[in-house]
């Protein structure tokens, strides 16, 4: 009887073992379709390409005044079922809170990670109020450096907010209006591996309570990379992309003709040339998938940054909360504005 027993546990962990071995190859080969996720980070991480002042340096709860406003970043307590560095759950560890001259205080944003743009204090929109603009970090899986322009008149209203993998810049010109600078992250893993993605430049320009795209009015960023990307295929490259089956290789085998050719079309579409871009995905694909590839970009091209023109609805005035939450409050929810997240008084 043990005998049997002893045989009858053998036999199945053998077959374990086997069903195990053959998932890996499975798996192995679907390497190329996987999109690995990002890892959750440690309290002691930091994003890079950007520093954040909150929670990594010193007195970074040091009071900012900035229009009628006292802005400043502050720690959020954990509460007793937070085991950050044990779960590594990615809640927030920082606020931002705005205090008016009558000295009522508003919590206006929670994040991973915080810190008030230099930029902050500006008029960014041309109406006459400075404006305060808060870049975090989301921490977790989201993965995504995040802004929040806000508008410190008589009441504080949230104008945008912006969700990018990489980061954002806001630069002042010398007329005193505002420029936004971003590389449009929405691209990363477009037809090409991550380490090939292809993300395009975007400007924009905030008016009043719109985002006005002017990436057209600055073709030196885009000219530059596309006569770099043409001047690197060859004429043998193109034929050999044009002769390709997506549904055969998905083009994993000319990755850097590729990622070349995305290069050029894309830097046409962001810089106010579609019918270049459209032309040069004739010219230079497989005549059989330019209909699904140009599909493709326009879909993703809509929910990226662009995304942020796209919405015809007014700006949030900051919400009100009468009760004073007992535990550490969530992080806000969106609301159906893309654009505004809602704010929670304290």
């Amino acid at each position: 009887m043990k005998n049997r027993l002893f045989l009858l546990l053998l036999s199945c962990l053998v077959a374990l073992s086997l069903f195990a071995h053959a998932q890996k190859d499975d798996d192995d080969d679907d390497d190329h379709l996987r999109v690995p996720h990002p890892p959750v980070m440690k309290p002691t991480d930091q994003p890079t390409a950007a520093s954040f002042t909150c929670p990594y340096q010193a007195n970074f709860q040091k009071p900012h005044k900035i229009g009628d406003y006292t802005v400043r970043i502050l720690a959020v307590k954990k509460d007793k079922d937070d085991k950050d560095d044990q779960d590594q759950d990615a809640d927030p560890r920082c606020r931002a809170v705005i205090v008016s001259k009558q000295g009522k205080q508003r919590t206006i944003a929670y994040e991973w990670a915080l810190m008030i743009d230099p930029i902050s204090g500006t008029d960014l929109n041309g109406d006459g109020v400075p404006d305060l603009v808060l870049a975090g970090y989301s921490g977790g899986l989201h993965c995504c450096y995040v802004y929040e322009v806000v508008s410190l008149g008589s009441t504080p209203q949230v104008l945008h907010t912006f969700q990018n993998p990489v980061p954002i810049s806001f630069e002042k010109q010398p007329d005193g209006t505002a420029l936004i600078r971003a590389a449009d992250g929405v691209f990363d893993y477009f037809i090409v591996p991550h380490s090939d993605a292809v993300i395009p430049q975007l400007v924009l320009k905030p008016q009043g309570n719109d985002l006005v795209d002017v990436s057209a009015q600055h073709p030196e960023i885009y000219d530059k990379e596309i006569e770099q990307a043409r001047s690197q295929l060859s004429a043998e490259d193109i034929e050999k992309l044009k002769k390709s089956n997506y549904h055969d290789k998905l083009y994993t085998d000319q990755i850097p003709v590729v990622h070349k050719v995305l290069t050029i079309v894309l830097d046409y579409v962001y810089s106010g040339r579609e019918a270049k871009a459209w032309e040069t995905l004739d010219q230079m694909w497989p005549e059989g998938d330019v209909s699904r590839v140009k599909s493709l970009i326009a879909e993703r091209r809509n929910r990226g940054m662009l995304s942020n023109l796209a919405c015809d609805c007014h700006p949030a005035v900051l919400a009100r909360q009468t009760k004073h939450p007992k535990r550490k409050p969530a992080p806000p929810d969106e609301t159906t504005d893309p654009r505004v997240k809602a704010i929670i008084d304290d």
